[in-house]
Order: C-alpha cells, then structure tokens, then sequence
C-alpha cells in the first residue's frame, strides 16, 4: 500500500495530542500549565485523550489492507498473529527498560502517585505478555495499554478472517460489521470491559470496513459484491449514529467521523494534501515515528517533571511564561526522544538488527 497523505496527517496530529494530554495530567508541570492557560489545558486535560480513536481506526483500516493484501495471510491466524506480536514487542520492551530506569532515577523528585514501584516478576511477565490491563496489574507506563489493546484488536479480527473465509468475503464483512455493531451499542458502553477488545472495536471495525468500503470504490465497474461492502459500511455508520443518540460518546463520534473521511477521501485531495503540507518531509517523518513517540514520552515527562520539582518551581507561583517553557520543552524533548528511538530501535534499519541478524 503507498503511503496515504491523510493517514500521515491523522496519524501526526494524534500523536502530539496524546503527549500533550499526558503533560496536562501528571505532575507539577501540569498543575503549572492548569493555573497558566486553565481553558486550554483543561480542555487537553478532559478531551486530549480520544485522540487515540483516529488510532483505533487507522490501526483497523491498515490491519485489514495488510490482511486482505494475500490471499493465504488469514490462511495461519498463529503464525500472522505471532509476527503481530513481535513487531510489537521489541520497541515495546526497549521502552519499558527506559520507564523502569527514568522511575528509579527521578523517584526522589517526585510523589509515588506518578512513579510506580520497581516491577515483580509478576508484573513484568504481565506486561511481556500484553496482558496487565485484564489482569488488572498496574500499569508502568501512561502509554503502554495501548500496544496491549493494539495487539488484541489485530489478533481479534485476523480470527474474524479466518472463521469467516477471509479479507475478500462477504461472510468476513458481515461478520466485522454485527461486531463492530455490538461494540457501538453495547460493549462500548460497559466501562468495566475497558480491559478487553471488544470494547474498542467498534472504532477498530470502522477502520476495518473503510478499508474494504474505499478499496472497492476504486473499482472501475462496480458489482453486486462491491455495493454490498459499500452499504455494509454506510450501514454500521449509521447505526453508529443511533449509538450516538442512545449514549452520546465523543470517541465515538470522531471514530466515525475519521472512518467516513478515510472512504471519502478522493485521490485529487490526497495529491492537494500531500503537496500543500509537505506530507514528504515534516509530518511523514512524525506519522512514521508516532508509535516511538507513543512509547518514549512518558519517560520523557517523569524527567522533565523531576527537573522542574529539582530546580523548586512551584506551580502556584510560576509566570505563564516559565510554566510554557517548561511545557514546550517536555514537548520538544519528547519529539527528539522518539526520532532517536524511531532510528535506533524501531526502525527495520536500526543498528541492533543488522548486530542480531534480526531483520
């Protein structure tokens, strides 16, 4: 698949929402910001967060062009999965070591609420197997439940493909559709199955069937099977709508509207994007070193808050000046961390791998 400009853009935007929500949650730095800009960062600190829906969606949309790519990828859900897995677990474990060693390093500057205790065997395997949110382990890192649910969304609907034929079927869509259904009506509602996939498939899913939905629109003569994907879509769009009015979630809302902007995206508009906003340069390299910086930012946050608290600012005192500076550089220090981590561990090109012979 090319690289989608819009996908860029979502994927780029997301990701500095998601860092600076965390910024506007822990430590005194956040209590800095709260009483420098308390509109703008109380609304980063309630809304910040469902910037991880456009992931949701982009992650179905991307799984289910990768799935649906070969024929025979749903053919061995174990061996697929597998590979799911480490892909992830790698950049995923180098991050954990960096949370674990900025903790014990910043523990004396900061309060217990913001560091966790050095991990058990227990947790750690917890967190090695992607299972701490449904074992109900604590977490060690603000953004590390997001790789586990990740990891069980993909898993979930490679098991859909393979139950139901595959990516290229009927069987298959309908059945992503009723779940995706059933998450937005239901499970998406029940906060305490937060742990699970299902609780989140209902974005997942809408990624999943924009692919389909927007693939067989490019389809030069369109066919019974096409109009069927097509209305299969529209159709849990709709439904998503009357989840909205039953329970309005604003996650909610915004998944939808990103699937819907995925299918209607036009080529014209994706060639205007990519050359008004540099998709090549500046927001690529951000999309491509998102995943980094979901996983490096943290780290990042517990030093930046240690040095705040080291040097004796307090919050109730600092100009709205200092307490910007300090924001902007936790910012830019985060984005500087995941380039790092992007092309030294994450990359297929990092040097570890060539070392290894892991490629």
């Amino acid at each position: 698949m090319a690289r989608s400009p819009l996908i860029d853009v979502l994927k780029a935007l997301a990701a500095q929402f998601i860092v600076l929500h965390h910024f506007s949650l822990y430590g005194p730095v956040s209590e800095a910001l709260h009483a420098a800009l308390p509109g703008l960062v109380g609304v980063l600190y309630e809304h910040g967060r469902i910037a991880v829906q456009v992931f949701l969606v982009v992650g179905g949309y991307l799984a289910a062009c990768g799935l649906s790519a070969s024929t025979d990828a749903w053919r061995k859900p174990s061996v697929v999965i597998f590979k799911r897995y480490r892909r992830l677990l790698v950049p995923y474990l180098f991050a954990l070591a960096l949370v674990i060693f900025c903790t014990a390093s910043v523990q004396t500057w900061l309060t217990a609420d913001l560091t966790a205790a050095f991990p058990d065997w227990g947790q750690s395997l917890a967190h090695v197997a992607m299972v701490q949110s449904i074992l109900g382990v604590e977490s060690l890192s603000a953004g590390v439940w997001y790789v586990a649910m990740d990891f069980q969304l993909f898993a979930l609907l490679t098991l859909l493909l393979w139950l139901f034929g595959g990516g290229q079927t009927r069987r298959a869509h309908t059945a992503v559709a009723l779940l995706c259904i059933a998450s937005l009506l239901v499970f998406n509602r029940q906060s305490e199955l937060d742990a699970w996939a299902v609780y989140f498939f209902g974005a997942y899913g809408l990624g999943a069937l924009a692919w389909w939905a927007r693939r067989t629109s490019q389809t030069a003569l369109p066919s019974a099977s096409t109009l069927y994907v097509k209305a299969l879509f529209v159709g849990t769009v709709a439904l998503g709508l009357v989840a909205l009015t039953v329970d309005f979630r604003l996650r909610i809302a915004l998944a939808l509207g990103v699937a819907v902007t995925l299918v209607l995206w036009g080529t014209a508009a994706s060639h205007w994007l990519a050359s008004h906003i540099k998709t090549s340069t500046l927001v690529q390299t951000l999309s491509l070193q998102s995943y980094a910086l979901f996983l490096v930012h943290f780290p990042v946050l517990l030093l930046v808050n240690a040095a705040y608290t080291r040097f004796g600012f307090m919050p109730e005192t600092v100009s709205t000046t200092s307490a910007l500076s300090w924001g902007i550089a936790g910012w830019a220090a985060s984005l500087w961390a995941a380039n790092l981590f992007y092309r030294w561990i994450e990359s297929p090109a990092a040097p570890w791998r060539s070392v290894l012979g892991w490629r």
